[in-house]
């Protein structure tokens, strides 16, 4: 996180640095972004960039904070206008409201497609710090619809949390191994295929039609 000099700046400073921080993590993989690239865009010495950050990593980490935090607030708000508690309903509504995101801040967008790319041990490291949260947050989701009786009351839901937390890190390794696009909606649609085999199996139904 950014050192207490950052915060006592000016807000027009400091919305200067983290607009030159967007613009060099959207142009660039985190290991090819240039701290001199981000000082010369934010026009501050690079003196004073160790001043309120420790080093690439804490800015960096410091916006994907913000990025997750507003994501958070969209799905939140997207969950509060809804009248339905189903489960199901209720989790193709974060992927809307996740989707939403990225079309009203292409920069952020830009910045998670770039995260993806990243090697495995990195994102781990990364998304181990809100883990326990997306957990926490989906338990709570599959609790309520559990005492709704929409889902069978024999299931571990810790376990059901945990894999559905981490289907960002499953999806990134499926897309990487088979060259999928990495646009949105076809994220979104793996997203979908994923959800319908957590709803439905892979069993197919006797009755079903094609």
């Amino acid at each position: 996180m950014p050192k207490q000099t950052f915060f006592n700046l000016p807000e027009k400073k400091r919305e200067r640095i983290i607009n030159a921080a967007l613009e060099e993590f959207s142009e660039n993989l985190f290991s090819k972004a240039s701290i001199n690239k981000i000082v010369e865009k934010a026009k501050i010495p690079k003196g004073s960039f160790y001043q309120y950050f420790k080093n690439k990593k804490d800015l960096y980490k410091y916006i994907l904070d913000q990025i997750f935090q507003l994501k958070i607030k969209y799905i939140s708000d997207s969950l509060k206008n809804r009248n339905s508690s189903d489960f199901f309903e209720s989790f193709e509504a974060m992927i809307e409201a996740g989707f939403k995101l990225t079309l009203d801040y292409p920069l952020y967008a830009k910045i998670g497609q770039n995260f993806m790319l990243e090697d495995r041990k990195f994102v781990s490291e990364i998304t181990e710090e809100y883990s326990s949260q997306g957990e926490n947050f989906v338990f709570s989701l599959l609790k309520k619809a559990q005492d709704n009786g929409e889902i069978y009351e024999h299931i571990d839901l810790k376990m059901v949390s945990f894999l559905i937390s981490k289907i960002s890190i499953f999806i990134l390794d499926y897309i990487k191994q088979n060259n999928e696009s990495m646009d949105y909606e076809n994220i979104k649609k793996i997203l979908n295929d994923f959800m319908f085999i957590i709803k439905n199996g892979i069993r197919r139904g006797k009755n079903d039609k094609d």
